[in-house]
């Protein structure tokens, strides 16, 4: 479950998109343009821009850098999407900012946080920042920023009636957020066919600067031009691989920008062991069982995670919830396969998927009134998916019972 939002959000329609970045660049502007205050790197994609994001703030942080990192969207409570210096915005903080964006009853939600974590980021004596786009590129209000460095995960099937329902439409809205950049990075789900769709060049590979093999016991081995080092990585999944390059190619860009003086094998090696991104194949104690949660939430995200299962000597029980603009039918015969009983219920949001289709979608699921009985009515082992917030609820409670 999201903990309550502050009112100031709650009046701002979460769902509220607005294809275009006036309003936020005139508000920008009357507040002193905070979003210029430092130097920033943008990651954009569909999949695997968190995950990014998160390795590459404590790659950087490990190099000295006082960082920030604003991501979307939350799981358990709208203060994660602003990290300073590896914590998360106080309450108090971001209450204050929002409360100077209050003579701004025009800007939609996401364009409210996104200005709030610029005005966090500029007072707080930061030497970087790192943003995650939200949705798409071209209209995202990250782009406001103008970050010189800038990364691309990959180009997946979500949001196609917002993006474009041809990949190549897609494609062309994310790499519209990549050309304020000097640096712009390709991760590997990027095709050579979309490179010329996503606008003028030129492209970095982030295989080209950054190479990954498999080392001894289960580790990766890293190397750049002129530095190697193994590595644990950090978060599970062999989809990480793809995120993790992408990362540590940035973090050169940023030693090639001057950021840092060069990359250093012992700070990659330290920041990328410090990585903290919960829901992502992360174990949690809920109701005093372990469970496993994944934030898999599309079609490639339920496609990479059942690779995972696939690959893994254990069966696990799904519990599975999605939103009602998921493929849910794609999605249930990637991930049936590699999973023994399934439970499934529906989510308490305006946007759930209904339980009827879910029942459609695994009709051999057992249907629980909500998530918690749902955990309660599958045996050990338990994985989660097919929503954040299917991941938020599980954290939040897994949170609330490590306190008590």
């Amino acid at each position: 479950m999201h903990r309550l939002l502050p009112l100031s959000l709650q009046r701002r329609q979460p769902a509220r998109i607005r294809p275009r970045l006036d309003s936020i660049r005139e508000v920008l502007g009357d507040l002193g343009d905070p979003q210029l205050a430092l130097p920033s790197i943008l990651v954009v994609g569909t999949n695997g821009k968190g995950s990014t994001a998160a390795m590459l703030e404590s790659v950087l942080a490990a190099h000295g850098l006082k960082v920030g990192l604003y991501t979307s969207p939350h799981l358990v409570r709208v203060e994660e999407r602003i990290r300073i210096d590896g914590s998360p915005i106080s309450a108090a903080d971001l209450a204050a900012h929002l409360a100077t964006l209050e003579r701004y009853p025009d800007l939609t939600f996401f364009e409210t946080l996104t200005a709030a974590a610029f005005l966090a980021f500029s007072g707080a004596g930061l030497d970087a920042a790192v943003l995650e786009a939200g949705m798409g590129g071209r209209w995202d209000a990250t782009r406001v920023a103008g970050s010189p460095i800038a990364g691309l995960t990959n180009v997946g099937s979500d949001h196609a009636g917002w993006l474009g329902e041809l990949v190549e439409e897609r494609a062309a809205d994310k790499g519209a957020a990549l050309m304020a950049a000097r640096w712009r990075v390709l991760g590997d789900g990027v095709p050579p066919e979309l490179v010329p769709h996503l606008g003028a060049g030129p492209f970095l590979p982030a295989a080209g600067l950054v190479g990954l093999e498999p080392g001894p016991r289960g580790r990766l081995r890293l190397a750049w031009d002129d530095g190697s080092v193994e590595v644990a990585a950090p978060f599970a999944g062999a989809h990480q691989s793809a995120n993790l390059r992408l990362a540590v190619a940035l973090a050169r860009c940023a030693a090639d920008a001057g950021w840092i003086d060069r990359l250093r094998p012992d700070a990659v090696r330290d920041g990328l062991a410090r990585a903290d991104w919960p829901g992502r194949l992360s174990l949690h104690r809920v109701l005093g069982r372990w469970v496993l949660v994944d934030c898999a939430h599309n079609l490639e995200g339920a496609g990479a995670l059942a690779s995972h299962l696939a690959e893994g000597p254990i069966l696990y029980h799904l519990l599975f919830s999605c939103l009602d603009d998921k493929p849910v039918e794609a999605m249930a015969r990637a991930l049936r396969p590699h999973v023994g009983n399934v439970v499934v219920f529906e989510l308490e949001d305006e946007r759930a998927m209904p339980l009827e289709r879910l029942r459609a979608a695994f009709p051999e699921a057992e249907v629980a009134p909500s998530v918690m009985a749902a955990l309660e009515r599958l045996p050990d082992p338990v994985i989660a998916a097919g929503s954040l917030r299917v991941a938020g609820e599980l954290l939040a409670r897994a949170e609330e019972e490590a306190a008590a």
